[in-house]
């Protein structure tokens, strides 16, 4: 059991850092250029909820 724990612990890491990095290329793309600041904003906060969920499930599975 334990190890079926550590397996998707690593699948939730992993999909963490992928959701981070693809948040932080869109930020340092040209496609944020011309977006109003508060359409920046709500996309990092959806974003950031979708990066907060493998975050959490680390935890619960």
């Amino acid at each position: 059991m334990q190890e079926a724990s550590t397996s998707n612990q690593s699948m939730f890491w992993s999909q963490a850092r992928e959701l981070f990095k693809e948040i932080v290329s869109w930020l340092d793309s040209d496609s944020i250029c011309g977006l109003e600041h508060s359409q920046i904003e709500s996309k990092l906060l959806e974003n950031g909820y979708e990066l907060l969920r493998p975050l959490l499930q680390t935890k619960i599975f």
